[in-house]
């Protein structure tokens, strides 16, 4: 952590260290992961963080960046699950195997 100056959001600087394969030393994520594993791992937070969401509507603006087609259905398959019974979920995606998790298209 670096020191510096004291401002309106405090003193702190946090940085996430990320591994993508076993045996790896953590490495900060914004040099390490692609697109799809910034995706993965956003869909993760959301995912996780949902659960504490008193918001209705979630919005997901192509959460599936830098996924291939093969990792689409899992993303489809956790986004169904965010919504679950609680949330309606808008997502924006260019893959069919996520949009074929939907109940409506637009």
């Amino acid at each position: 952590m670096e020191d510096g100056p004291v401002d309106l959001t405090g003193i702190d600087r946090v940085e996430f260290l990320l591994t993508t394969s076993a045996g790896e030393e953590p490495r900060p994520m914004a040099r390490v992961a692609s697109g799809g594993e910034l995706a993965r791992i956003a869909l993760a937070l959301k995912t996780v963080l949902s659960r504490a969401e008193t918001r209705p509507t979630l919005i997901f603006d192509e959460i599936d960046a830098g996924v291939g087609g093969r990792t689409g259905p899992v993303v489809g398959e956790k986004l169904w699950a965010v919504a679950g019974a609680v949330h309606q979920v808008l997502c924006v995606t260019h893959l069919p195997q996520v949009a074929a998790f939907a109940d409506c298209h637009y």
